[in-house]
């Protein structure tokens, strides 16, 4: 029997410092979210991440060696939570159906906080950032491109470039909520709601959608 005073093992010491360091850089992360989300990319500067974290600044340097790393990691860490909440959304739905959801969702987050998506999909930011939002455009087009299969297969639409498809049909959805109108206003949309219906005709109509065909809109 091990004595009970004995030190606890090292592997005990390593797994909770490593959870301490997970949880400080989860909250790290957190704060730089909330600050770009109520100021915009360029106001989370390291200084007012960490005031906003209630940590020192060279404790953040422990965590994303720069300041360029930080933005892409939340940047990234946001745009990822956004196309798995656009999975959870369109799961289980019918083609026609889960592009109205598809379409519905993302816009109305994005007219809801249009700061936010101001600052994850277009404010001027630098490389690191600017490679976080291709990967996660390229895998929510990836997303998309499979709905837009399944429609196709199930013959809600014709058969088509659905790579293609998706890829447009992207650009148009984020033109539309952070193109340079929208970022003029920056300001939140609660009466949007005829503005979604439009862009899931457009949605709709770009992927020809037959009107007797799925679980209508």
């Amino acid at each position: 029997m091990r004595d009970r005073d004995a030190a606890p093992p090292v592997a005990a010491h390593t797994t909770r410092r490593e959870e301490r360091r997970t949880a400080a850089r989860e909250g790290i992360l957190a704060a730089a979210h909330r600050q770009l989300a109520e100021h915009g990319l360029a106001s989370a500067s390291m200084a007012a991440v960490a005031a906003r974290a209630g940590v020192a600044t060279g404790t953040l340097y422990r965590h994303f060696p720069s300041h360029a790393e930080l933005l892409a990691e939340v940047v990234g860490d946001a745009l990822r939570a956004e196309r798995a909440l656009l999975a959870r959304a369109t799961a289980g739905l019918a083609p026609r159906a889960a592009l109205t959801a598809w379409v519905r969702v993302s816009a109305d987050r994005a007219l809801q906080a249009p700061r936010l998506a101001h600052a994850l999909l277009t404010e001027p930011a630098g490389p690191a950032v600017d490679a976080a939002r291709r990967r996660a455009r390229a895998g929510q087009e990836a997303a998309l491109a499979e709905l837009l299969d399944a429609g196709a297969r199930s013959g809600a639409w014709p058969v088509a470039a659905t790579e293609l498809q998706a890829t447009a049909l992207v650009g148009a959805a984020q033109a539309a909520v952070v193109g340079p109108a929208a970022v003029a206003r920056l300001e939140r949309r609660p009466d949007a709601g005829a503005d979604i219906d439009a862009l899931v005709v457009l949605a709709l109509g770009a992927v020809g959608a037959r009107a007797d065909v799925g679980t209508p809109s």
